[in-house]
C-alpha cells in the first residue's frame, strides 16, 4: 500500500493483495480518484474526510472500519459486507446512470448495510439505508422489465405501489408527511361532498338548501374519523350510500396510518 498523508492524491491505482488495515490505523484527508479495491479484507481503519471518486470496492469486506466526513462519489461496492461498521449513508452519491444501467450495484450495497446498522444499532442511519434500499429495488424493477424477466403490468404495478409509499410516507419512516396528506385528503373530501351532497344533509334536524362549508367539514371529519354522525347527517338516498363508501375506505386509510406510526415508533 502506498504511504498516505493528509492532502495525498491516491489516483489510477489498482491495491493488490487481501488484507488492509492494522489497529489504530488512521486515515485522514486523502483523496482516492479511480481506485480499485476490490475483494480485498479492509479491518480497523479509521477515514477522516476522506474522499472516494469512482473507486471499486465490489467482494470487498469492510470489518470495524469507519469512515468520518467522507464522501462516496460514483463508488462501486457490489456484493461489498460491512460488519461494526460507522459510514453515513448520506455520504454516498449515485449517478442517474447507476439507477438505469447497474441498479444492483445500489441494492447489494444498502442490503448490506442494513445488516450492519441493525446490528450496530445505528437507528437513524438504518431508516435512510432502509429507504435507499427500497428504491433501488424500484429502480432495480425498471431494469428487470426492460430485460423482460418481470412481466410488464405487474412489474409496473409493483412500482407504483412502491412510488406512492415513498412519496405519501418515506417508506414509513415519514408519519409527519403521511399526517399532512391525510389532512389534504380529508379536506379535498370534504370539498367535494360540500357540492355533490351539501344539499342532503340534515344540520340539527332541518334540512336547509345547502349545508355551510364548515357543516361539510364537520360532517366529512366525522365519517372519515369514523367518530360517528352528530348534529350533521345525510338524508338523501345518493348521501347515504357515499356516506357509508367513505367511511369503509376511511377504515382502510387509517388503518395503514396507524401502521406507520407504528413501525417509526415503536420498531
Amino acid at each position: 500500500m502506498p504511504s498516505m498523508s493528509p492532502g495525498d492524491e491516491v489516483t489510477n491505482m489498482l491495491f493488490r493483495g487481501t488484507k488492509w488495515g492494522r489497529p489504530r490505523m488512521a486515515i485522514k484527508g486523502v483523496t482516492f480518484r479511480n481506485v480499485s479495491i476490490a475483494n480485498m479484507e479492509l479491518f480497523k481503519i479509521t477515514f477522516t474526510n476522506c474522499h472516494f471518486e469512482d473507486c471499486i470496492f465490489k467482494g470487498s469486506r469492510f470489518h470495524e472500519v469507519e469512515f468520518h466526513k467522507c464522501k462516496f462519489v460514483n463508488c462501486n461496492m457490489w456484493k461489498s459486507k460491512f460488519e461494526q461498521c460507522y459510514l453515513d449513508p448520506l455520504t454516498i452519491h449515485l449517478d442517474e446512470r447507476y439507477k438505469v444501467e447497474a441498479s444492483n450495484v445500489g441494492v447489494t450495497m444498502y442490503h448490506s448495510l442494513l445488516a450492519n446498522y441493525a446490528d450496530e444499532r445505528q437507528d437513524a442511519f438504518f431508516a435512510i439505508a432502509d429507504i435507499e434500499f427500497r428504491r433501488w429495488k424500484r429502480y432495480q424493477l425498471c431494469y428487470e422489465i426492460r430485460k423482460k424477466n418481470i412481466d410488464f403490468l405487474p412489474g409496473h404495478w409493483e412500482r407504483f405501489k412502491s412510488w406512492v409509499y415513498d412519496v405519501l410516507a418515506g417508506y414509513g419512516y415519514k408519519p409527519v408527511r403521511l399526517f399532512i396528506f391525510t389532512i389534504i385528503g380529508f379536506l379535498s373530501i370534504s370539498v367535494f361532498n360540500h357540492f355533490v351532497i351539501g344539499g342532503d344533509l340534515l344540520v340539527n334536524g332541518e334540512r336547509p338548501p345547502s349545508a355551510s362549508f364548515v357543516d361539510s367539514i364537520y360532517y366529512s371529519f366525522s365519517i372519515l374519523t369514523v367518530l360517528g354522525f352528530s348534529t350533521v347527517v345525510p338524508d338523501g338516498s345518493f348521501a347515504k350510500l357515499l356516506t357509508t363508501f367513505e367511511a369503509l375506505a376511511a377504515i382502510g386509510w387509517l388503518a395503514i396510518f396507524t401502521s406507520v406510526l407504528v413501525k417509526r415508533f415503536l420498531r
